[in-house]
């Protein structure tokens, strides 16, 4: 059965361990640690193989999911003008219903709230106010002020690049 990734990387750091080990013989263990590099080497050939066909189909799939959003927004389009049509022609002979083969078209009022249109200044009472840290003057604070309470900076993270 093949060695995980993983349990190589433990191996390998238990050889450094044991080659910085003032006792231990170099040679026996620089052997060993020379075959396990080789083998993650394989492992990790391997690992990158795979990424690169995901990331490959994410690619395609990503293309595909733009195509089709396209298609969506067309047909969309099509349908809202199809029922403005309807709407205007129904509105215009004065009619709510209207059979259509073993369909009936209808005419509804929409739900959810009562639009709203705003034709003035509103008083402060009925006004409500949002405020959030503004990140980037932060940012900047802390260049002058690394010392500073309320905010600190953090590392940056790390990732794995295959190329």
């Amino acid at each position: 059965m093949s060695e995980s990734l993983f349990s190589m990387t433990e191996e390998v750091k238990e050889l450094y361990e044991m080659l910085t080990d003032d006792e231990c013989d170099p040679e026996i263990v620089l052997d060993t640690l020379e075959g396990k590099f080789g083998e993650i080497e394989v492992k990790a050939t391997a690992y990158a193989a795979v990424y690169n066909r995901l990331d490959m189909e994410m690619q395609r799939a990503d293309e595909i999911a733009k195509r089709y959003a396209g298609i969506k927004k067309s047909r969309e389009n099509a349908i809202a003008s199809l029922k403005n049509r309807l709407l205007f022609a129904m509105d215009n002979i004065n009619i709510d219903t209207l059979p259509a083969g073993d369909m009936t078209i209808k005419i509804k009022k929409n739900g959810g709230q009562q639009p709203l249109v705003i034709d003035g200044d509103v008083p402060d009472s009925l006004t409500k106010v949002t405020i959030e840290p503004d990140k980037t003057k932060i940012r900047e604070y802390l260049k002058d002020n690394p010392d500073c309470e309320f905010a600190h900076l953090e590392e940056r993270g790390r990732h794995i690049e295959i190329k």
